[in-house]
């Protein structure tokens, strides 16, 4: 009769059965063997029987070390018919078994301990940093491996490994770390051939973390792809296999995922296939997990039918695994937050027409009780996950901001105040998650996705709650927390070592600079058969753990604020003081507040105006919306205000107009489009604001009895940033009376990026001998750009450096950026803009070379500290990564470190162009202006029929001067000004 401890003759038997394949579809007949080996009722008691045994071994028995490795790699198999085997006793195990000094042995029993805790949610939810260890511990197992060791094991840890990251990931946030994980899992995929079954399942496994990582994109094509895949993949997958279960699970979310897509584009239902029912109509009641897995599901069908019975179940079993966790650890967290929303869900399916009284209705007090449930449970997981490294903690925020303030509009005015009060409080303190999140991110493609519609799904929200409270203080926080986000990440990262050195991590700030910059073009040959993308996010950067490791640090110290707060009212009012501007405007477009229980309402538009006296005071603006026909019109007609997700809006060129259909250039559709823009444009905002303004005494900056121009700088909300609010018109008398008439219009990502650029040491470029770089016409097909720059540096700027079609390469020019500190940098060449790609808005140079924002923000050029850069190029003001992100060349260049930038908000005439640019020159040069009032001085030249040219213009541009047209707003329009 065989000895029931003998673990070595079991783990003969095993390998009898598995051969070298892996056990993924034999555990079930495995479990039995392990059972029925050691005389137990299920391989889960054999654990405590073979664990007691070896506990009563003497440490000095011989058989000591290799009973625990045996018993420690049969762990996985024994987990199949229940748990067993705790962390401790895991890390027990391994301990005695590493005493072995083989170098095989110590390889697998390093992976399978970190397989084991890999394998156990309960101990990584409770704790995520053990997946930091248990990559760690896959690293090293890796390594322990001889050369020439089986591929099996090889396989086995690599894929671990990747699992491990992965989690993690999902766990701590960190797009970049998701995106190496998954890179891994695809390459080591290649080592299941052999082993069909789980080469499928791990197809499925990769193809829902891409899935994950579309719907974070709100990529719907790409979304849909990933869902095929795994049908066709779960098609191959084994009703036998262990993961079948969780695989099935992964497709039924993303469908749920993919229709949700669908319906937020068209409005519509979709009509694939249904959300799956009933493969979870029992999931074992002691299986916290299945119970949520099958709750997610039955909850996604509730949703597409609109079926309280369904939402009611997935209540139940939401309930049941809550019962299972312990309050407070991860997986409460997340459970409490899960069933929360299902109670919202609810109180939003039930009838109810809102009037008075009728919250104390049947159905009204159904709802109620819902919604308090939903706070209670919300309020308890947002003590625990307690502040914004927590990965739920804006979900949570939202989540519960929105429950109070439905609960707030069932209750009388003065009762509700303090809920609503309540609600503006948790929904702004949430907003600090967005700025971790961004900043945790490794490079600007990754943080634009952890900020993705942040501003239209919750910071407006919470801004139009402020505005409508009249609490404008936090109106101006929630506004300013979803702007310019990866602007802010770049600058946050660019000064790490210095503000590190400041609190005494002298270490860890080496430790930042080592690891450099990211860098922004592939290097071929790394990392073997991965893709060059998947090498270089990778290997490039301070990884996540770095940056969270960094984070946690700088969040406890007083650099805090500055990391995840926007500035307060009354120090953007210091900034405007010193930058001389009377109000930093933000413009709210009017919008629906979507809340629970369909109480949503819309509020109408407003601009929230913060003064140089810093008390922030709000206008209504009833015809601000972002459906006006004139927006729409401009839009369709192919505008530089076009949605840059958006692709094939045609090629941007210097030479084309305003707006522009593919291979054309300005259209009369186009033109008129504009020019109605520009008239709706005043109507709707510039003339309440002009009224604000007119007449006002005490600008900021005006010298006692002195009449002054008021300036101001405008923050415009999602698509009104395409608007050329400067150029707006009323008709007076015969002609017309623009904007930048009566007001100084200036423009800002943020204000968070003005009191940074107004924190700078101010930058006299117009005085002589300030250095300055001019480009001219790099790419060598813009006649009129060539002679511009020609000419600005021969008048302007002699002693400068000038760069042409055999000189003003990437290289050259950004190796002299560094040289241009206080000085000026004109360009005058193409400019483009590629949304969604990693190199979103780059200058044409010479050579084919280019010179992109993201090296501006990310890469070696960032830093570089110019005094003005005028940026004569098409579409150079125009965000490539969403409008509130406003991610352009000139805001970029901004972030870098320069003090003032003009850019265009579309492919501007080359003609025009050349003389706008050199009258700029003349006014910031020959008459001292600062660039912003040179800026606006020379569009005023432009709109003047009787101009006079300067007399040392050159003739080529002074004949050409007679022929620009005052209301051919393409022309002058579209030139920005940001900055001092």
């Amino acid at each position: 009769m065989a000895d029931r401890f003998d673990l070595e003759s079991l783990m003969r038997s095993v390998k009898t059965v598995t051969g070298d394949r892996a056990w993924s579809t034999a555990t079930a007949r495995l479990s039995a063997m392990v059972a029925e080996h050691a005389g137990t009722p299920d391989a889960a008691a054999a654990f405590d029987l073979y664990y007691a045994h070896w506990r009563r071994m003497p440490a000095t028995d011989p058989r000591h070390p290799a009973f625990a490795g045996y018993l420690l790699q049969l762990v996985p198999l024994m987990r199949q018919s229940g748990p067993c085997c705790t962390y401790e006793q895991a890390k027990e195990l391994a301990a005695a078994a590493r005493t072995v000094r083989d170098p095989h042995w110590q390889a697998v029993i390093t992976g399978v301990l970190a397989l084991v805790v890999l394998q156990d949610p309960t101990a990584t939810l409770t704790d995520p940093r053990l997946l930091e260890k248990v990559v760690k511990d896959l690293d090293s197992a890796s390594r322990l491996l001889p050369a020439g060791d089986d591929a099996t094991t090889a396989t086995a840890i690599g894929i671990g490994r990747a699992v491990a990251r992965a989690e993690h990931a999902r766990l701590r946030g960190g797009e970049a770390e998701l995106d190496a994980a998954i890179e891994e899992l695809t390459a080591a995929r290649q080592g299941l051939a052999d082993r069909p079954d789980d080469q499928a399942y791990l197809t499925c496994h990769i193809a829902c973390l891409r899935a994950g990582r579309a719907y974070l994109g709100m990529d719907e094509d790409a979304m849909a792809r990933y869902v095929r895949e795994q049908e066709i993949a779960l098609a191959r997958v084994p009703r036998r296999h262990p993961g079948r279960d969780s695989a099935e699970s992964w497709l039924a979310i993303d469908r749920i995922k993919l229709r949700n897509l669908i319906a937020e584009r068209t409005g519509e239902p979709w009509p694939g296939p249904r959300p799956r029912r009933g493969a979870h109509e029992r999931p074992d009641p002691a299986d916290r997990y299945a119970l949520v897995r099958a709750a997610v599901e039955v909850l996604g069908g509730a949703a597409y039918d609109e079926d309280q019975e369904a939402m009611a179940k997935a209540i139940g079993l939401f309930r049941e695994a809550l019962a299972q966790c312990g309050e407070g650890d991860e997986h409460w967290v997340r459970c409490a937050t899960q069933l929360a929303t299902a109670h919202l869900m609810q109180s939003g399916l039930i009838p109810w027409e809102p009037k008075p009284l009728s919250h104390l209705s049947r159905a009204g007090r159904q709802i109620i009780a819902h919604i308090d449930q939903a706070i209670s449970l919300l309020r308890r997981a947002r003590r625990a996950a307690e502040g914004p490294a927590h990965p739920l903690w804006i979900s949570i925020g939202r989540l519960l901001a929105d429950a109070l303030r439905s609960r707030s509009m069932m209750l009388p005015q003065i009762r509700g105040a303090r809920l609503r009060k309540e609600s503006r409080e948790v929904g702004l303190a949430a907003l600090s998650g967005l700025a971790w999140s961004v900043i945790l991110q490794s490079g600007t493609s990754h943080a634009m996705e952890a900020g993705n519609k942040a501003m239209e799904e919750h910071c407006l929200d919470i801004a139009r709650w402020c505005i409508a409270d009249g609490e404008l203080d936090g109106a101006v926080r929630a506004l300013d927390s979803g702007r310019a986000l990866l602007l802010h990440a770049a600058q946050v990262s660019a000064t790490v070592p210095s503000m590190l050195n400041q609190l005494g991590q002298d270490e860890l700030a080496e430790e930042w600079r080592a690891a450099g910059p990211v860098p922004l073009e592939p290097e071929p040959g790394r990392l073997g058969g991965l893709a060059p993308m998947a090498a270089l996010r990778a290997t490039a950067g301070p990884d996540v753990r770095l940056r969270r490791r960094v984070l946690e640090v700088l969040a406890a110290s007083p650099y805090r604020s500055r990391l995840l707060s926007p500035p307060t009212p009354a120090e953007i009012a210091g900034s405007l003081r010193t930058l001389g501007v009377d109000a930093l405007i933000y413009l709210v477009p009017a919008g629906e507040i979507a809340l629970p229980m369909r109480l949503g309402r819309t509020e109408p538009g407003a601009a929230l105006i913060v003064g140089a006296d810093g008390a922030p005071r709000s206008v209504e603006l009833p015809h601000l919306h972002l459906d006006a026909p004139e927006l729409t019109a401009y839009q369709a007609a192919g505008s530089a205000g076009w949605d840059p997700r958006r692709r094939g809006s045609g090629d941007p060129r210097r030479d084309a107009g305003p707006v522009t259909a593919p291979q054309s250039g300005v259209t009369l559709q186009a033109a008129e489009a504009l020019d109605r823009l520009c008239g709706w444009a005043w109507r709707s905002v510039l003339a309440p604001l002009a009224g604000e303004f007119r007449g006002s005494d005490g600008f900021s900056g005006a010298q006692s009895g002195e009449s002054r121009i008021p300036c101001v700088v405008l923050v415009p909300l999602g698509a009104l940033g395409a608007v050329p609010w400067h150029a707006a018109w009323r008709a007076e008398g015969p002609g017309r009376r623009y904007a930048l008439e009566e007001l100084q219009v200036s423009y800002a990502p943020s204000a968070r990026m003005l009191c940074e650029v107004a924190g700078r040491t101010p930058a006299d470029v117009g005085a002589s001998g300030s250095p300055a770089l001019v480009i001219g016409n790099p790419t060598g097909d813009l006649r009129y750009a060539g002679e511009e720059a020609e000419a600005i540096h021969r008048v302007f700027y002699p002693d400068g450096t000038y760069l042409d079609a055999d000189t003003a390469d990437a290289t050259a020019t950004s190796a002299r950026l560094a040289d241009l500190r206080g000085g000026v940098l004109h360009l005058a060449c193409h400019a483009r803009v590629d949304p969604g790609e990693r190199h979103s808005a780059y200058l044409d140079l010479a050579a084919g070379s280019r010179l992109t924002a993201e090296q501006l923000t990310e890469g070696t050029a960032r830093r570089c500290e110019p005094g003005l850069v005028c940026l004569a190029a098409c579409w150079s003001n125009v965000s490539s990564r969403g409008y509130d992100e406003a991610y352009s060349l000139a805001t970029a260049f901004l972030a870098a470190g320069a003090h003032t930038v003009l850019g265009s908000l579309w492919p501007v005439p080359d003609e025009a162009t050349s003389l706008l640019m050199y009258m700029t020159h003349h006014y910031l040069r020959r008459e001292a202006l600062p660039s912003g009032q040179a800026l606006r001085r020379a569009q005023l030249w432009m709109l003047d029929p009787r101009r006079r040219t300067p007399p040392e213009m050159p003739a080529r541009l002074a004949v050409r001067a007679r022929y620009i047209r005052p209301d051919n707003l393409a022309g002058w329009a579209g030139f920005t000004h940001q900055g001092w």
